[in-house]
């Protein structure tokens, strides 16, 4: 009886002995029991820091194997859903994506005057001089093959109907095709975002309320053009002729006011 129990009694320091030993072998953690002091929570006022030492502490007691042999997880509780933080290195694997504030960027707000193309240097007419407003389809167009089906060496290439040369100046004044009918040649009109045109040309397509603007290659008829509707100001009908000097006239007063004087549109025609 003695000897079973001092056989038991040597049993169990053994088994206390290789406790204190594995325990001591035990792989120790980066944070101290003391360090498990915060985690970052998502709420719904922001992010707040959470003392969590106390129940980090009960768990670490209860469950020390748990700790010992693999990092130490913190679960993080949402409303919607939860996130898992590492403690060893206090990372945030990933933050729920309802929770982070996204601001959305303002819409861009165009610049009207590139409402229809590229700004002019040029004023618009006051409004007492404009005759009358109208909606046209206006598009573009060269002097070259394309346009007129005509060639450098062709004795009439950039030449118009009425006579004159082609010309476009967006600090003075340009030459633009239109129906007779609506238009006749020697109008002036002021077409937003092209400036001032002077009717001194036609064209098989152009008829009603069409114009065709005049470029000096294609390339500025794509990149500054194109094709739109648009509304044009009628600042003086034509008499139905359009001669070199009527345009000379025109962009020397453009250049020098930027404008039309209105005297000097009782004159020209």
């Amino acid at each position: 009886m003695i000897q079973s129990k001092t056989w038991q009694r040597i049993l169990l320091w053994v088994f206390l002995f290789g406790m204190v030993i594995l325990i001591g072998k035990q792989p120790t953690l980066h944070a101290s029991a003391s360090s498990f002091t915060s985690v970052l929570t998502y709420g719904s006022q922001g992010d707040k820091a959470v003392n969590t030492m106390a129940s980090a502490q009960q768990d670490y007691a209860m469950k020390p194997l748990k700790y010992a042999l693999s990092p130490v997880m913190f679960k993080i509780s949402e409303k919607k859903k939860s996130e898992t933080v590492q403690s060893s290195d206090f990372v945030m694997k990933a933050a729920p994506k309802y929770m982070i504030n996204t601001v959305k960027p303002k819409a861009a707000v165009k610049d009207p005057r590139k409402t229809y193309g590229p700004s002019v240097s040029v004023i618009a007419p006051n409004h007492t001089q404009v005759i009358r407003t109208v909606k046209v389809m206006a598009t573009g167009y060269t002097a070259g093959y394309e346009s007129t089906g005509k060639r450098p060496t062709h004795p009439q290439y950039g030449i118009t109907y009425s006579g004159v040369k082609v010309r476009r100046d967006k600090n003075q004044v340009s030459t633009i095709a239109a129906d007779p009918k609506y238009f006749p040649l020697g109008t002036i009109l002021y077409i937003p975002g092209y400036g001032y045109g002077v009717v001194a040309d036609t064209g098989s397509a152009i008829k009603g309320h069409k114009i065709d603007l005049y470029f000096a290659t294609t390339k500025q008829v794509f990149k500054e053009w194109g094709k739109k509707e648009v509304e044009v100001l009628v600042v003086k009908h034509g008499n139905g002729k359009c001669d070199e000097k009527l345009i000379k006239t025109l962009g020397k007063a453009i250049q020098t006011y930027k404008t039309l004087p209105s005297e000097l549109l009782e004159k020209v025609i």
